[in-house]
């Protein structure tokens, strides 16, 4: 009887994290694609949230050779930083970066200059 009480008292505390951590699904994603030079009717695509400090831009590069994209942000004082992404042709993955507390993520380009 004790283990089911445990399995019990877990799936409970589990369904308490999951009404925490469910505002957090209501959070905007966005999107963004970059031609690609070849072949030509094929994108580089990427997708991200709205972070906190971080965010994770996940990417899908549909083109033959590299892509560098700028991951452009914005602070509350509208001053803009970029990030650099570079990904090798027929790849997908993810990517991590640090931004500021103030920092949001406003585009991601063709590049890595402002």
């Amino acid at each position: 009887m004790n283990k089911v009480m445990a399995v019990v008292t877990a799936g409970a505390l589990g369904l308490g994290l999951m009404a925490v951590a469910a505002p957090a699904a209501d959070a905007a994603t966005h999107d963004a694609s970059i031609a690609c030079t070849s072949p030509k009717d094929a994108k580089a695509n990427y997708s991200w949230g709205d972070g906190f400090t971080t965010v994770t831009v996940y990417f899908n590069n549909h083109c033959s050779g590299a892509v560098s994209a700028g991951i452009v942000t914005e602070d509350t004082d509208d001053r803009q930083s970029i990030y650099c992404l570079k990904t090798n042709g027929g790849t997908k993955g993810k990517k991590k970066f640090d931004i500021g507390v103030d920092e949001h993520v406003v585009k991601i380009k063709k590049g890595c200059s402002l």
